[in-house]
């Protein structure tokens, strides 16, 4: 297994998904999914058509594919069990997760708080705790499709800490504690183990606490996976990358037609999208990187930074000038506005970590968790 490759590969990778994430959250004002005549297609429709291939459907490869990332690069070293390399691993893990969780948990809190007493005063600052639940702010504050159901018919909704991006690491953190029972499972069952959590994944059906996400099990496990049974998934045989691929291209359709996973069916379609489309995507860059197709190591860099960073005010910030200079155009002003906005937010986050760089280095390493 070419090692070297697929590091180079991860590294790529960086920087475009978390472009994807910042599209996520920049989907714009809903809209009424129902209201689109597929016999008539109006200029609108197609806008909001095109928002949702691309925040509700595409971009969704991108969270799993990090968490894949995650999963390959922490059994590196585990090869031969060894509870002092776990220990190891997870207190650098409390610097690079944790630290940045409980930090820009805490900005996002004093913002939201200074928000509430300048317009209330201290009631209103105190209501807001008390409305956010205190302590679960820092964990699942925050809960959002609760009417979506699994295939069993139990609940399947999502939650996340106070500041919502961060969803992310609390779950990554939670299945890197976890790692030791996925590693064991693969260990016994092998491909079978892999086949469980993919079962957990597409059937919504999991351990019923907020933080235990499927998703995260199966793609942190299946990056364990692969690197135990040194599986390449940089360099699969030409069928199967075009096989993988053309289904990606096909149930991204389909997913997108059926509004992502706020419908019924959509719900039930989509993990399978993610999961080929997750694993596309390294296929992709793997051709990229083949070719010295080489994204900037500086871009990269500030990967983690943005993604911390661009859901306190700045996405906001974007939107509003956008649509300012935007105001009143048609379907095609729409969507080149709607492409403007995650470049003007990247830009921004970009600049200010620039900023940070040069004047504060040290607070910006304690802020991105250390990484280099």
């Amino acid at each position: 297994m070419n090692y070297q490759h697929q590091y180079k590969v991860f590294e790529w990778l960086r920087f475009p998904l978390i472009i994807g994430v910042v599209l996520i959250h920049c989907f714009g004002k809903p809209f009424d999914y129902e209201a689109i005549d597929f016999y008539h297609v109006s200029g609108m429709d197609l806008y909001n058509l095109f928002r949702v291939s691309i925040s509700k459907v595409l971009c969704h490869v991108c969270v799993p594919a990090f968490y894949f990332i995650s999963g390959f690069l922490f059994y590196k070293g585990l090869e031969k069990w060894s509870w002092n390399k776990y220990f190891e691993k997870i207190i650098k893990r409390l610097k690079s997760l944790f630290i940045p969780f409980l930090i820009w948990n805490t900005i996002y809190i004093a913002i939201l708080s200074l928000s509430r007493f300048r317009h209330y005063g201290m009631d209103g600052a105190l209501s807001f705790w008390s409305e956010s639940g205190y302590l679960h702010m820092y964990w699942d504050s925050n809960i959002w499709n609760s009417d979506r159901v699994n295939l069993l018919g139990g609940a399947d909704y999502a939650s996340s800490p106070i500041h919502f991006p961060l969803w992310f690491l609390r779950d990554l953190m939670v299945v890197t504690v976890s790692s030791p029972i996925i590693v064991l499972l693969f260990r016994k069952f092998h491909c079978l183990g892999l086949l469980l959590l993919t079962v957990f994944y597409i059937s919504g059906v999991f351990i019923p606490v907020n933080g235990f996400s499927a998703m995260a099990f199966l793609f942190f496990g299946a990056g364990i996976y692969f690197n135990m049974e040194r599986i390449d998934i940089t360099s699969m045989r030409k069928y199967v990358t075009y096989l993988l691929i053309g289904v990606s291209i096909l149930l991204w359709v389909v997913v997108t037609l059926l509004n992502g996973h706020e419908t019924k069916y959509g719900n039930v379609i989509y993990p399978f999208f993610v999961i080929s489309g997750s694993f596309s995507v390294f296929i992709i860059a793997s051709l990229f990187v083949k070719n010295n197709i080489f994204i900037s190591p500086y871009l990269a860099k500030t990967s983690f930074f943005i993604y911390l960073s661009h859901t306190i005010l700045i996405v906001e910030f974007c939107q509003l000038i956008v649509a300012n200079i935007t105001a009143n155009g048609g379907p095609v002003v729409l969507i080149l506005s709607y492409i403007a906005v995650p470049i003007l937010v990247v830009l921004v986050c970009i600049s200010i970590y620039y900023l940070l760089n040069k004047i504060a280095p040290k607070l910006l390493s304690v802020l991105i968790g250390y990484r280099k």
